[in-house]
């Protein structure tokens, strides 16, 4: 995930995805989708600077510039967003003041975007559903439908989705769910679990569970902890599974790109095993006393030592 507001992110190494959609971690940290506007750093990788124009300066760009500067000034706009955002959560001055008349600026820059450029319209209705405007969310679900040829690699919608979830927003449940459920791209799937964990209801709980049965182990795996992050324990099983390394070994012996990082494995354990610690059950806290008796990965048992000091 990108970085602290402000900073450059690194371009994504997509070599050897095993995905469709290149955007894709193995098993994705819920908890990282903190943000809608951190999220989109992941399409700058490849931009080396943010220019001082003013947001509304760097709007006009997006709208009336060539393809180059519009997504220099879309990255410029997403780096003064997260800036904002950043001074907000510590009481400070928002470092690029918005005046009344933005939004409305914004709204018709979404709307004058090409069709052919949903990579800046994700911009737009990500800039709006952080600020608040009624029209973000729509417009974040409308990009679901971003067709193949403008979106060959899923990025796009994959953004959205996980937009989505980072908002929050009610209105976002139907669409997240028939991904979930009807996505051929499992990349997609993983990221509609994820972001289902912060949209409540039976609906999304349901459609989670139905997702605990994905042909996906990554898809399996973010559901149960979605379920976990809402205190449901259906997936309890599968996190008890997440804590053996056999069970990522067989997954990269069906695919040699799949956990071929040690890092990757680590990082997906740890997750399991806070997630099985907030749903305190005694059945998976002895699953966590094993680990942290005995497991080849320090790492993974300092995590698990952790879990039980702090069992309560």
């Amino acid at each position: 995930m990108p970085g602290e507001p402000g900073a450059q992110a690194p371009a994504p190494d997509v070599s050897g995805s095993p995905y469709k959609n290149l955007f894709v971690p193995l098993v994705v940290v819920p908890a990282a989708i903190v943000g809608a506007i951190a999220l989109v750093y992941l399409f700058f990788g490849a931009i080396n600077k943010r220019e001082d124009a003013s947001l509304a300066d760097n709007l006009e760009r997006v709208v009336s510039g060539g393809a180059g500067e519009r997504t220099q000034a879309a990255f410029s706009m997403v780096v003064q967003l997260a800036e904002n955002e950043e001074a907000k959560a510590k009481g400070k001055p928002p470092p690029w003041p918005i005046d009344a008349s933005f939004l409305p600026k914004l709204r018709e820059a979404w709307k004058k975007a090409p069709s052919d450029d949903p990579k800046i319209k994700l911009v737009l209705a990500t800039m709006l559903a952080q600020l608040g405007d009624p029209d973000g969310v729509p417009n974040l679900i409308a990009l679901l439908d971003v067709r193949d040829a403008d979106d060959p690699d899923g990025m796009v919608r994959f953004n959205a989705v996980a937009n989505l979830g980072a908002v929050g927003d009610e209105r976002a449940l139907d669409a997240v769910v028939d991904v979930l459920e009807h996505s051929s791209d499992a990349g997609l799937r993983s990221v509609a679990a994820i972001a289902l964990q912060r949209m409540g209801g039976e609906k999304s709980r349901a459609a989670l569970v139905g997702a605990l049965e994905d042909g996906s182990f990554e898809v399996r795996a973010n559901a149960a902890l979605a379920l976990a992050a809402r205190g449901d324990p259906s997936g309890s099983s599968i996190l008890r599974d997440m804590l053996d390394p056999a069970v990522y070994a067989t997954e990269h012996e069906r695919d040699k790109r799949k956990f071929a990082q040690a890092r990757r494995v680590s990082e997906s354990r740890a997750m399991a095993i806070q997630a099985l610690s907030r749903l305190k059950r005694p059945e998976d806290r002895a699953a966590i006393a094993r680990v942290a008796e005995k497991d080849d990965d320090l790492a993974v048992r300092e995590a698990a030592m952790k879990a039980l000091a702090d069992w309560k």
